[in-house]
Formats: structure tokens, sequence, C-alpha cells
């Protein structure tokens, strides 16, 4: 199943990038699939290494909500040695920020 598949079946979706900035829009995977999950008016949140620059620009291509992963000043090597925590600590944020959404 393609990508258009699997977003016919979904209500939220996460993507992610190294860093999430203006270069995003120029051929990165998470502005793809933004807007093909724009298409289907499903929300998209962006879990990035860092987020930088004009990335608000961003989000009139799709995307909902951008997070960074790191919690403050970091050191690339210490990121990358911790990236999976790090990336499942963002997940929670992001979760725990939708269900108080959805709470109301």
């Amino acid at each position: 199943m393609g990508l258009t598949g699997y977003l016919k079946e979904a209500s939220l979706v996460f993507t992610g990038e190294g860093r999430m900035d203006t270069q995003t829009l120029f051929g990165k995977t998470v502005v793809g699939v933004a807007t093909k999950a724009k298409a289907f008016h499903i929300p998209v949140v962006v879990i990035a290494g860092e987020v930088a620059g004009d990335y608000k620009e961003l989000y009139q291509y799709g995307i909902d909500a951008a997070l960074s992963i790191t919690p403050g000043p970091i050191s690339l090597r210490k990121s990358l040695a911790n990236a999976e925590k790090l990336i499942a600590d963002a997940a929670e944020r992001a979760i725990k920020l939708i269900l108080i959404r959805l709470e109301k």
C-alpha cells in the first residue's frame, strides 16, 4: 500500500527530519507528506532534530505543528547518542498536546 492508501485510514500524521527550516520547502519529504495529508484534511506534526530559521513559513504547506527533539541547547554528538529517547519524548509531548485539545 502506498502513502495515499495509508492516509485514507489515518486521522493524524507524524513525520520528521533532521533540521526543519526554509530549506525544507525544496524537496524534503516532510513537505511532500504534508501536502498529501492535507488533501485528506489530516493534521500533520513534524518532529525534527532542530526547528530553525523561518520554519513558520512551512505552516502554509500543510504542516500543523513542529517540535524539536531537543529540550534546549545540546551538542550534535549528545543528540545523536540519545536520538531514540529524544524522539520518543518529543512524540509524547505532541500526543499530550493533542489529548488536551481532545478533552475539551
